[in-house]
């Protein structure tokens, strides 16, 4: 496809000049060195408005650049809640879809907990930063006991007891779960009291009301034990309001899906995650084991949309410039040669040589103001059609437009340069002996 656009660009824009060419009249040809000669205003026009269209598109691209930028910078200023550093985390599904947690998890726990500088091992049926779910996790509509107002959109997870732990997470009111905690008692969020208007030691005890899928059936729910501070647990950028239900790792009981196992320890990441891999491979040679890397790379992961995006419109912005240096150096120059016998008749006259300079930049700079122009509207709408891309920040920030604004400035006087300097040295004897 690329060879194809390719060529049909090139042999099109070809065919324009032959074209102009099988149109032209004999007599102007002859005359072509003659001092007559002119470049007609529609083919002036027509270059100039490429070199326009070249500097609005580079002017679009590195506003948006910039406005990307920024809007990665936000998303690695943001604090996820929780201690990230140190710790290794993998999935570890099993071939039939469902784990036995009386026969796998804690079998797996106890011999990563016997590694050498491991402090602590905890598991989640949710992965962390992930915005998938897992079997026993969604998404449901809960309200509170006493405060029975808009239901809210509550996400859930099945954790560890010692998951919030693990990850240092601070516990705002209530308590931690215990080892005789099950599927009736829950620890939710800081975000999830204030939707109800409740402070973190009102809402513990309380009993999350989630309405029944049988008809006439009352709205039943845990009890709230505990509240902790907001993770980043989803996608980075959000907070959900999140209720978390401790896994009882007792026989008989099964979850469905892919466990997803945290290991924190004192060892360096690669030292860690290889000490996993192989205690896992001594414990059970059958047992699979997925996505091992750091919680930190799963952080960095979480933004990739973003830092893709950031990345293709640095790389365009830049091609665009380019271009657009190309583009205006090509126009001028071409200016410069076709008005020579011009510049050497002004020069002869005593035109001085800072009046034939500003004449060349006074044409670039007209490309550049309507070129910077049409560029902020460009970038703007472009944007506002990617706002959901971007964080904290608008499509419309100054900062990134007057930086943009300085680049492209800077580009066009750059490509001015050496046409406004060629025209200043222009040496009338030369020109009119052609005469």
């Amino acid at each position: 496809i690329a060879i194809g656009v390719a060529v049909t660009v090139a042999l099109t824009l070809g065919l324009l000049p032959i074209r102009r060419l099988l149109r032209a009249k004999p007599g102007n040809a002859l005359q072509a060195h003659g001092a007559r000669h002119t470049v007609t205003k529609s083919v002036a026009r027509f270059r100039t408005a490429l070199a326009t269209a070249q500097v609005a598109l580079s002017m679009a691209l590195l506003a948006l650049m910039g406005v990307f930028a920024q809007s990665l910078a936000n998303i690695g200023r943001l604090d996820p809640g929780v201690n990230v550093e140190s710790v290794v985390m993998f999935s570890n599904p099993r071939p039939n879809g469902i784990h036995t947690l009386a026969h796998s998890i804690p079998r797996v726990r106890e011999a990563l907990e016997a590694i050498p500088g491991v402090s602590a091992v905890s598991w989640s049926l949710r992965p962390l930063f992930s915005t998938g779910a897992g079997f026993g996790v969604g998404i449901f509509q809960a309200t509170v006991e006493g405060n029975e107002g808009e239901p809210l959109p509550t996400s859930s997870d099945i954790v560890s007891s010692n998951f919030f732990r693990t990850f240092g997470v601070e516990l705002l009111a209530g308590r931690q779960f215990n080892d005789t905690d099950r599927l009736n008692r829950v620890i939710v969020n800081q975000r999830f009291a204030e939707h109800f208007g409740l402070s973190a030691d009102d809402i513990v005890g309380r009993t999350i009301l989630i309405p029944s899928n049988l008809p006439g059936a009352r709205p039943i729910g845990p009890e709230i034990v505990g509240v902790v501070a907001d993770m980043r647990s989803g996608k980075v950028t959000k907070i959900e309001p999140r209720m978390y239900t401790m896994a009882a790792e007792q026989k008989g009981l099964t979850y469905g899906g892919a466990a997803t196992l945290y290991v924190r320890g004192t060892r360096p990441p690669e030292d860690l995650i290889n000490a996993v891999r192989e205690t896992i491979a001594s414990l059970d040679t059958t047992m699979a084991i997925t996505n091992l890397r750091t919680v930190e790379q799963q952080l960095r992961d979480n933004s990739a949309t973003e830092r893709f995006v950031a990345g293709a419109a640095t790389a365009f912005a830049i091609l665009a410039t380019v271009l657009a240096a190309l583009g205006l150096y090509g126009v001028l120059a071409y200016s410069v040669e076709q008005r020579a016998r011009e510049i050497g008749l002004r020069v002869a006259l005593g035109a001085p040589m800072d009046r034939i300079r500003g004449m060349v930049l006074g044409q670039v700079t007209g490309i550049a103001v309507v070129g910077v122009v049409l560029g902020m509207i460009a970038a703007w709408l472009l944007g506002r059609a990617a706002q959901s891309l971007l964080f904290e920040i608008g499509a419309g920030d100054p900062l990134a437009l007057v930086t943009a604004v300085a680049v492209v400035a800077a580009v066009t006087l750059g490509a001015a340069y050496i046409p406004a300097r060629r025209a200043s040295r222009v040496d009338p004897m030369n020109v009119l002996r052609y005469e």
